[in-house]
């Protein structure tokens, strides 16, 4: 499993994407606009397939994938940055900087964990997801994903930017992410973050407990922030009535960054 870049837009102050786990680095959706305005945006994804001379048999990590987007960070002329990253994504992003220090300055985290507390559903939806037909994911997605993944707080530009989306597929690389998850605890190595941190919980997410993950990582790490999103589902990066360049200038801030570069 790799990150690569999927995208590079924008000036001042690098920003980098980490995507969540379907991994197609699309999901900010109108948020990236925004984001570009203000910031250069990198947005990164974990491309189907597998790298020259990668092992399809060996068994993906956090810190490999982390690796591998610090290498695409670096590779794209970035030699520090601030990283927005979602739900699986999210602690690729803490792997990243607990990693990387020098790389990543802060981080805001939306709807993430630090180790997936609903264990034996995830190993359900690992094993079942094989059996799931195009044809009902591809409903599903377009009759409930709203519902679903935005629960309340959602508008129509997002949703139709949502369904224009092809989703994806519970395939083998979206499965072998799934496995990730599994063997990630990082409830320990956590505490030792130093760079600002803003997190965000939905108080109705229906894929992660964010209620019950997040505040995980904010009791261990004395500096970070949680801010408490109500209404909303597991997909709030795309919402318009959520100021991400704001949020972003902050963590700047309180970096010792230049917002400019």
């Amino acid at each position: 499993m790799r990150a690569e870049l999927l995208s590079d837009r924008g000036s001042g102050l690098p920003v980098v994407y980490v995507p969540g786990i379907d991994g197609t680095g699309e999901l900010m959706l109108g948020s990236a606009a925004r984001v570009e305005e203000r910031f250069r945006l990198l947005r990164l994804h974990y491309p189907r397939g597998h790298a020259a001379g990668e092992d399809p048999a060996t068994e993906d990590t956090y810190p490999q994938l982390a690796a591998s987007c610090a290498a695409a960070i670096r590779a794209a002329g970035v030699e520090r940055c601030m990283v927005l990253a979602e739900s699986f994504g999210g602690a690729v992003a803490l792997q990243l900087a607990l990693d990387h220090p020098e790389l990543v300055r802060g981080l805001i985290v939306v709807n993430s964990f630090v180790r997936f507390p609903k264990r034996i559903s995830l190993r359900l939806g690992w094993w079942l997801s094989p059996l799931v037909p195009r044809f009902a994911f591809d409903a599903f997605r377009r009759l409930l994903g709203p519902w679903f993944l935005f629960a309340d707080r959602r508008n129509r530009k997002a949703i139709a930017d949502f369904q224009a989306l092809w989703g994806t597929l519970f395939d083998e690389h979206y499965r072998r992410r799934m496995r990730m998850i599994l063997g990630l605890d990082l409830r320990e190595r956590v505490q030792e973050l130093s760079q600002p941190l803003m997190l965000l919980a939905s108080t109705r997410d229906r894929v992660v407990p964010s209620m019950r993950t997040m505040p995980v990582i904010e009791r261990a790490v004395p500096h970070a922030t949680l801010e408490v999103v109500e209404g909303a589902g597991h997909l709030i990066l795309p919402l318009e009535e959520l100021d991400w360049p704001g949020r972003l200038a902050e963590l700047a801030g309180r970096a010792g960054l230049d917002p400019q570069g």
